[in-house]
This record gives C-alpha cells, structure tokens and sequence, in this order.
C-alpha cells in the first residue's frame, strides 16, 4: 500500500484541529531528521532523544495555540533551542561543580559523592527554573558569570536598584527552596 504524504499547510491545519494522524505523520517525517541533526551538536544520544521527544510533545500539547508559518522551519528551530538548552544547562552544571571544589578544596570525587552533586544541581537548577526570568537572568549573570552589579545593569538596561532586587529575591528563593538540601553548600554558593 502507497503512504500518501500531505503538504504542510493541510497537516498543520488538521494538526491545530486536534487530528492525531496529521501529528503521526508530522512526528514521522520529521523524528529523525530531527534527531540527527540534534544528535551531531549534542553529542549525545540520549540527550538528542530527549530534545526531540520534547519538541513533539510542546507541539502535541500546544497544538491549537501554536502559530507556525513553515513547519521545517519551526521544527529546525526548536532543535536549535533545545541544543542550546541542553549545553546552557551543562554548563550550569559544571559552573556548580567548579564552585563546589573552590569550597570544598579536600572533596574527593567518588561515584556516590558524584551522583550526589549531580543531584544537587538538578534540584539547584529546578529551584532557579522556578523564578521569575529576570530573577533568573540576573543571578545567572552574576552568581555564575561572576559578572558585577554595574554590569548587569548596563546589559540588561536596568537600574542597578532593580538589579539589586532581582538578586535579593533570587538569593532569598533559593535559599527557601533548597533549605532541605545541604545548607552548608548552597549557603556558601550563594552567600560568596
């Protein structure tokens, strides 16, 4: 039997109208495409799964309210920003690490205190993706950037009082949500 493929404008209209065959064929077409090109800037397989899988189900979820002009196009993209994503939070990642042994000089690195550390800095990660963006944004720039009050503020043409409060409110949230979480370290992370 012959598969019969639809243009892109018929499948995202069917695709805005809730039809699951018009997703199939959209995931389909597009997985693997997809998954290559993540996979070649990702270098890793698991994680170009995860960014593909995740840019299926945001258009499955999101289907009658996204707006998309050209498919390939959109599709591409999101792999773009899923990649990004991915290095950003990698490099969070080891951002945490390198404060972790500035602290903690005589920290031997076993598996267990490993996975640990891998632990704290996904619950570390999750609290910070839990406050407002400019919250973020700013204590980004400058817990993990080391970038300076002054600086910020010129980047992100901000008054230096409202840089000053979106580091305030960070460091308070943070220090709410992660209380349960190895106070020691995570005071000395954010109180440097």
């Amino acid at each position: 039997m012959k598969t019969v493929h639809h243009g892109d404008e018929e499948l995202l209209k069917r695709l805005h109208l809730g039809d699951s065959e018009a997703f199939e064929e959209i995931f389909s077409r597009f997985w693997e495409r997809l998954y290559h090109v993540a996979r070649a800037r990702i270098n890793s397989e698991e994680e170009a799964e995860e960014i593909v899988q995740d840019i299926f189900a945001s258009l499955w979820k999101n289907h009658r309210t996204v707006l998309i002009a050209d498919l390939p196009s959109y599709l591409f993209a999101a792999v773009r920003r899923g990649v990004i994503s991915k290095i950003r939070t990698r490099l969070v990642h080891q951002k945490y690490q390198e404060y972790y042994l500035k602290f903690f000089p005589c920290y031997s690195r076993t598996t267990e205190e490993a996975l640990d550390f891998e632990e704290l800095s996904l619950v570390i990660e999750n609290a910070l993706q839990q406050l407002p963006e400019k919250s973020q944004q700013v204590f980004r720039l400058n817990r993990l950037l080391g970038r300076s009050i002054a600086e910020i503020a010129e980047t992100l043409k901000m008054p230096r009082r409202t840089i000053e409060h979106h580091l305030t409110l960070s460091i308070r949230e943070l220090r709410l949500r992660l209380k349960d979480y190895m106070p020691l370290l995570v005071m000395s992370l954010l109180l440097q």
